[in-house]
């Protein structure tokens, strides 16, 4: 190492455990707090991560394969396909998603930064994505009638 990059990683590091002030002690949680110890990182941290990457991208695989189907039902019998077309970007939304999620965790972890880990809007806005991706469809079937 360097003494450049020595000095660049010991000021990093005098930010991150830097004192906080008393008037702003009060308000912290546990995770907010100035470590003193540097993070340890378990084994089992780095599968937890791929495990959960690779639920996410099952459920991509099962919109995914249920879009394809749709598509492959209604082009044999004659029915719009425009269904399956809506529910093609949802899963792609949902592979883009787990894939992003994944690397983000994944640096974090090498890195040893504190967490939380957990991912609060994802979810929710591929919920949502989901639920209008859905109404549309049953829109597209009454319109169609």
């Amino acid at each position: 190492m360097r003494r450049g990059e020595r000095e660049k990683l010991c000021l990093q590091m005098q930010r991150r455990y830097a004192p906080v002030p008393s008037a702003a002690r009060q308000h912290l949680t546990n995770a907010d707090k100035p470590r003193l110890q540097p993070v340890k990182v378990d084994p089992k941290v780095f599968f937890a991560n791929e495990r959960t990457f690779l639920a996410w991208v099952h459920m991509a695989l099962m919109l995914g394969g249920m879009a394809i189907g749709i598509i492959a039902f209604a082009t044999k019998s004659g029915i719009s396909p425009v269904p399956g077309l809506v529910l093609l970007p949802v899963a792609i939304c949902f592979v883009v998603h787990a894939l992003r999620q994944y690397y983000v965790r994944a640096r974090a972890i090498r890195r040893r930064e504190p967490g939380p880990y957990e991912d609060k809007n994802g979810p929710v806005a591929l919920a949502v994505v989901l639920a209008v991706a859905a109404a549309s469809n049953v829109l597209i079937h009454l319109a169609l009638e």
